[in-house]
């Protein structure tokens, strides 16, 4: 497994902040009911090794960043 640190995305943080550069994708929602917005960043990538990063959503808050590597 390799370490990538993103330090352009913190948890907790408001939507507000990069609302500009996502692009919705879906809503889903966990075991426990609650909704997720998914979104994919489409603003500058920092890290060379970075195909692509989703951000996930609820209330507005960011709950989780996936990141996903070029092959």
């Amino acid at each position: 497994m390799e370490d990538i640190i993103l330090n352009q995305f913190c948890i907790g943080e408001e939507f507000a902040l990069h609302e500009f550069e996502l692009e919705y994708l879906k809503t889903k929602t966990d075991k426990n009911g609650i909704d997720y917005d998914y979104f994919k960043f489409t603003g500058k990538l920092t890290n060379e090794e970075v195909k692509e990063i989703l951000l996930a959503y609820n209330c507005d808050i960011l709950r989780g960043v996936f990141v996903v590597l070029k092959s």
